[in-house]
């Protein structure tokens, strides 16, 4: 390398430049030739770079394994004799140095909790199912006779439309609470896709329950309201007549719900499709309500304003506190 640096000197400058004198890498660069390669420079400032001693720590080592001998700061370390396959499990006869072991097959992305995955929420569905099948099939005169004193309104059929047994209060219950548990599942698949689920401090089931739960007190309390405020303002027949109605119309959701609950969860239905498709339907079973309750209450054009605010204070602000609810309960669990 020297050899090589004095060659690329001039002639004049090599017998009065000293090979090593103090360091200076600016002199030496400007003491080549202008013509001078990247690589003849460094060559010259590596020829011309003094000799730095090795000078070892002789603090103790704490970083070293139990076991595992270091050599002292005082012995020279030979870089030709150290053996890389040596370890502190070298001497264990399961260490298999010569082993070369490659990973078989690709990085699997963890999958997100769904509905249609779940052993349980497919269960509740078919067994739901069955009992709506087996409410159709056991009370198909029932649910005629209902559905002609709802739009036909006769009111002269009262002791007729009051009958009503044992067991068909024991399907409007089921109906009610269908009702509630649906909704639940359909609130649930829209926090799946607004909110990240993955990593939540709570369970998929424990958070479905939650919702379950509110649904089921929102249509009791509500069920209260109205029974409260119509034992105030209107007579008994009419409480009576409007119960009936109302009941009907809570069972007929839960059944017309069901179809659109099973599309969504096994057949991947988009979410904006799924609220087009829940808001149409309950606009239609409210809508409903709104013409029995003028019926039956305020049958007079003067008496439109309290229908509005009847219907407003007992149906569309229960449903802005059902909302309310189920997102207040997403901002403190999620």
């Amino acid at each position: 390398m020297k050899d090589s640096l004095q060659t690329a000197l001039p002639a004049h400058e090599n017998a009065s430049y000293p090979l090593r004198q103090k360091f200076n890498p600016k002199q030496i660069i400007e003491s080549l030739p202008a013509d001078a390669t990247p690589a003849q420079q460094d060559s010259a400032i590596q020829a011309m770079l003094p000799p730095r001693p090795t000078v070892r720590s002789t603090r103790p080592d704490t970083l070293n394994l139990p076991g595992w001998q270091i050599p002292s700061a005082k012995s020279t370390l030979s870089v030709q004799g150290i053996r890389y396959d040596e370890n502190f499990f070298s001497t264990s006869p399961y260490y298999h140095a010569e082993t070369n072991i490659r990973p078989t097959g690709m990085d699997a992305d963890p999958l997100p909790y769904l509905l249609r995955h779940d052993d349980w929420v497919t269960g509740i569905l078919l067994c739901c199912f069955l009992v709506v099948m087996t409410i159709f099939a056991n009370s198909k005169k029932f649910i005629k006779q209902r559905l002609q004193d709802f739009f036909l309104n006769r009111m002269d059929k009262e002791k007729l439309f009051s009958i009503e047994t044992g067991r068909e209060m024991r399907h409007a219950v089921f109906l009610y609470m269908q009702s509630g548990l649906l909704v639940s599942l359909f609130f649930f698949d829209y926090t799946q896709t607004t909110r990240d689920l993955f990593m939540s401090p709570v369970s998929s089931h424990t958070l479905l329950g939650i919702y379950v739960l509110i649904c089921w007190t929102y249509l009791g309390f509500k069920q209260l309201f109205y029974t409260f405020v119509n034992w105030i303002f209107f007579d008994k027949e009419r409480r009576s007549t409007w119960l009936k109605s109302y009941s009907f119309l809570i069972s007929a959701e839960g059944v017309l719900l069901f179809p659109l609950a099973l599309i969504t969860v096994f057949f991947n239905l988009p979410t904006h499709d799924v609220i087009l498709c829940l808001c149409l339907l309950l606009g239609f079973i409210r809508l409903l309500l709104f013409y029995k309750t003028f019926c039956i209450f305020f049958p007079k054009i003067h008496g439109f304003f309290h229908l509005i605010m009847y219907f407003c204070a007992l149906e569309m602000l229960p449903l802005c506190g059902l909302w309310q609810a189920l997102t207040y309960t997403n901002d403190i669990l999620l």
